[in-house]
């Protein structure tokens, strides 16, 4: 619990007030958190907890965990990266089925009927927010999902934009091979035109999302 109070010290600016923007412009927005560690912002209970609807970490799923990183060291640039996705639009569609019929039942209309995953999910969007360009943006556009790329300044101490960059130095604790360094170059490039919008700062989020949804972006 402790990691997750200490992260909520630090949260970038405009993250809150974006959010629940978010959620008043959008009242059936559904918000999840994929991670690939053991963050949650569930258990951040002062910031970000009211926001979100679930999470899906990697360590979730150890077997599509481990088949992904022998992909990444074995078939240049072509890591499977949809598995995590696909498990988080599945923990999304449950959330959602329950939803619809809670809202069905209570509804005064007899003739609404809850959506059914997956057959009636085509026509929903699913934008996925992230800092890098590989996992975030290629692994869920493989997916289906509309993208924002967020690159932050470096003064606000976002570091994505300069992990995979040959002409930065970088830093000592680093055990990233030039190897890898290159394979990841190589999968950012080609997840590059999968990006729909991207924002350097937090507080354009709920303005990028909507451009998305009116098919601007």
């Amino acid at each position: 619990m402790e990691r997750h109070h200490a992260a909520e010290r630090y949260i970038f600016p405009h993250v809150i007030e974006s959010l629940k923007k978010i959620k008043e412009e959008h009242p059936n927005v559904v918000i999840g958190a994929v991670t690939d560690g053991r963050a949650n912002p569930l258990l951040m209970t002062f910031t970000l907890a009211p926001y979100f609807d679930f999470c899906m970490s990697w360590e979730d799923d150890q077997g599509g965990r481990q088949q992904f990183f022998k992909e990444l060291d074995t078939v240049d640039a072509k890591a499977e990266l949809r598995w995590i996705y696909d498990a988080a639009r599945h923990k999304y569609a449950i959330l959602k089925e329950a939803q619809d019929a809670i809202d069905s039942a209570q509804s005064d209309e007899a003739e609404i009927q809850p959506l059914v995953w997956p057959a009636t999910y085509d026509d929903l969007a699913w934008i996925h927010v992230g800092d890098d360009l590989a996992f975030d943006v290629g692994g869920s556009a493989a997916c289906g999902a509309k993208t924002v790329l967020v690159e932050l300044p470096r003064s606000v101490g976002q570091t994505a934009p300069f992990r995979f960059d040959l002409s930065v130095q970088q830093p000592a604790w680093s055990t990233t091979s030039r190897k890898e360094l290159e394979a990841r170059i190589a999968m950012n490039e080609k997840a590059r035109p999968k990006v729909n919008a991207e924002i350097n700062t937090m507080e354009r989020l709920p303005i990028a999302i909507n451009e998305i949804l009116r098919g601007d972006a």
